[in-house]
């Protein structure tokens, strides 16, 4: 199935399928990228004005990354400034209003920030059509619910943890059959985010549950990344000074006082480490030689205050039993466990105070070494894991998100569940 599949004709009247996604934010540039769900989004435009501007700008023009995507990469802009956009048809006369949104430029150093962290969305690849807010079942369910929630949080930006999508149709942490699936469940992914991917800038991990596994084939790593490429762009190599990688999949930038660094343990290991068949260690998870020596040196580099890493899971695993253990669960209770040592030691070395991390789809915080190891529990996955599986003492099984203010003096971190209840909070000074 082509990236085109389920669009109307070309003379169907143009619809955008969702919101905008804004991302791959620099302190002078912004991207958005639209999907259309019928019609040309070679008609679409994007116009732009700062915050508490009353005039518009001229109209940007999209490329086209796939046949039912327009993408603008936003430049010259005001550093760490809210930017409005709307985006306009021009199938008819006069020009239709599609969407208005909102995205923020980096921070400079010194001022507040806040962001959301949500994961383990695990959407499955549903055909969607434009408007459709339909709740399939419990994963969209509950991400539908908190999709308002943390727009209301009006944050700067939102970090998905990974495993956003959900392949249990073909086996257990198996590769879907072809890339059509990964569209779809990365296009569902962003109809159940609704306004919150419009007004917050956000940034993906890759999960297990993703497609981009170390151990599939080549060509099955390819098809599911070119659409997440497609769908969920990021940061790349190019635009930021931390670098990182070409695919996306992992990267840094800073943001105010704090450098925020993405990692991703799946695609580099290379060994099937999986649940249903314990076979491996748990010291086989790897970030592979490129990118550990990358993350060693974008942390020796760094001068800001705070330095948090967000993965999908530890670089080891140490859990409730061996099978979990090896499938990489466990968090804190890792943290001398294979690589996972070595980037415990990197973290000590460069006064990292926080990895995040999901997989594990439940609340904890654990402090090692005076290093939080944060779990923001899940934000959709109906799988609660006990302390049988994962070896926690201390944990919720409510699902909900994590909401973090970053000032230069102080970061709070708070727990909130589906209900808006703060589980629990700490803070660093």
């Amino acid at each position: 199935m082509s990236g085109s599949a389920g669009m109307g004709g070309a003379g169907a009247e143009l619809a955008l399928l969702g919101a905008p996604l804004v991302f791959a934010p620099a302190r002078r540039t912004l991207g958005v990228n639209a999907v259309v769900g019928s019609g040309k989004p070679d008609l679409l435009a994007l116009y732009l004005r700062e915050a508490g501007n009353s005039s518009w700008s001229d109209s940007f023009e999209p490329t086209h990354p796939a046949p039912d995507v327009a993408q603008w990469q936003l430049t010259d802009l005001e550093e760490g400034a809210r930017y409005e956009y709307r985006i306009e048809s021009r199938d008819q006369d006069p020009p239709r209003l599609m969407y208005e949104g909102s995205g923020t430029t980096a921070k400079p150093p010194g001022e507040t920030f806040d962001f959301v962290i949500l994961g383990d969305t695990h959407i499955s690849p549903y055909v969607t059509v434009p408007g459709d807010l339909y709740a399939n079942d419990y994963s969209e369910y509950t991400l539908l619910w908190l999709a308002d929630a943390i727009q209301a949080e009006e944050a700067d930006f939102l970090v998905n943890l990974g495993d956003m999508l959900d392949f249990h149709w073909f086996g257990f942490n198996d590769p879907p059959p072809d890339g059509s699936y990964t569209r779809l469940g990365y296009l569902n992914y962003r109809r159940c985010m609704k306004d919150a991917i419009g007004h917050a800038v956000h940034f993906p991990v890759v999960g297990n549950w993703d497609g981009e596994n170390g151990y599939y084939a080549p060509e099955e790593i390819a098809y599911s990344r070119a659409e997440r490429l497609n769908y969920v762009p990021a940061p790349d190599d190019q635009g930021f000074p931390e670098g990182g990688s070409p695919d996306q999949d992992y990267y840094a930038l800073t943001w105010g006082d704090a450098l925020l660094v993405v990692l991703n343990v799946q695609s580099y290991t290379e060994v099937p480490l999986l649940l249903d068949y314990p076979m491996g260690s748990p010291e086989d998870w790897t970030l592979g030689a490129e990118q550990l020596a990358w993350l060693e040196r974008t942390l020796d580099a760094s001068t800001s205050k705070w330095k948090f890493l967000f993965i999908h899971h530890a670089v080891g695993g140490k859990a409730g039993d061996e099978a979990n253990s090896i499938y990489g669960r466990g968090g804190g209770l890792a943290a001398n466990v294979g690589e996972q040592a070595y980037v415990h030691d990197l973290m000590l070395q460069h006064g990292v105070q926080i990895f995040f991390y999901g997989h594990d789809h439940v609340f904890t915080d654990m402090v090692v070494d005076g290093i939080h190891y944060s779990l923001p529990g899940s934000a959709g996955a109906p799988w609660k894991f006990l302390d049988v599986e994962t070896g926690y003492t201390d944990y919720f099984i409510d699902s909900g998100f994590a909401r973090v203010e970053v000032s230069p003096d102080s970061v709070s971190v708070d727990y909130v569940s589906t209900t808006g209840e703060v589980l629990q909070n700490y803070e660093l000074n």
